[in-house]
């Protein structure tokens, strides 16, 4: 018997869908290749997206922009994504967070902080920018949320955990191979799980060589015999549109 509770219940990706739609500086994060940085791109967006892939090496020229030399020689400021998203209120896709180095953690508290505490002068024409009404921050990080800064984590306090792969990228692959990917890349299968990415990538290879044999190989070295063996039957039991890689 379902209880009212239970029906209420949101899944991952309803959340995190809940989240977006309502909020404008949410966190996700949980085990890698579910489509975080995806979703950030591409759902409940506005107007347009940036993304800001964090390393260890970022400056800020990564995230507010830096000086360049044109082909007469004159030096002129051109911004980063983040000032860019600010401007046109853009989504600014802040990708594995986690990675950012000590340098740039002040710089990105204030490109994310609330709209009412944030400005930016422009140093050539003294120009003060701040956040568009419409400007949202979606961070994307594999891990915990105590792995990010207390400062950072304070301005990201709509947090979703997700580690299942999104419904819409399950269903981008043939049909043979869903229920395969979805069993193989639910968390529940601990150190056995397998990333979607590796399902994206066998497909395209199995489409383009025509051998089951060496993609599942290639792709699941660790499961390839009986990746084959399923995937086979999976196949002959398929109807022909349901077979078709495409």
């Amino acid at each position: 018997m379902t209880t009212k509770k239970q029906e209420n219940q949101l899944t991952e990706w309803q959340r995190a869908q809940f989240a977006t739609e309502h909020s404008n500086r949410v966190l996700l994060y949980g085990l890698p290749g579910t489509g975080k940085t995806y979703f950030g791109l591409n759902y409940a967006v506005k107007t347009e997206a940036h993304r800001l892939i964090c390393t260890e090496e970022m400056t800020d020229a990564d995230l507010i922009g830096c000086y360049k030399q044109n082909s007469q020689g004159t030096w002129t400021f051109h911004e980063g994504v983040g000032i860019k998203a600010w401007r046109t209120g853009a989504r600014l896709v802040v990708d594995e967070i986690n990675r950012m180095n000590g340098d740039v953690e002040s710089r990105m508290m204030a490109l994310i902080d609330s709209t009412a505490s944030s400005s930016w002068q422009h140093p050539d024409t003294g120009e003060v920018v701040k956040p568009h009404k419409d400007f949202s921050v979606v961070a994307t990080m594999n891990g915990l949320p105590e792995d990010l800064a207390p400062a950072i984590l304070d301005r990201l306090v709509v947090r979703c955990e997700v580690n299942r792969p999104h419904p819409d990228a399950l269903a981008s692959l043939p049909k043979y191979l869903q229920d395969l990917a979805t069993k193989m890349t639910d968390p529940d299968m601990g150190t056995d799980r397998v990333s979607l990415r590796s399902f994206v990538d066998f497909e395209a290879m199995y489409r383009k060589s025509g051998n089951l044999e060496f993609s599942t190989q290639v792709v699941f070295p660790n499961h390839h015999s009986d990746m084959s063996d399923v995937i086979r039957v999976a196949r002959s039991s398929a109807t022909p549109a349901e077979a078709e890689q495409s």
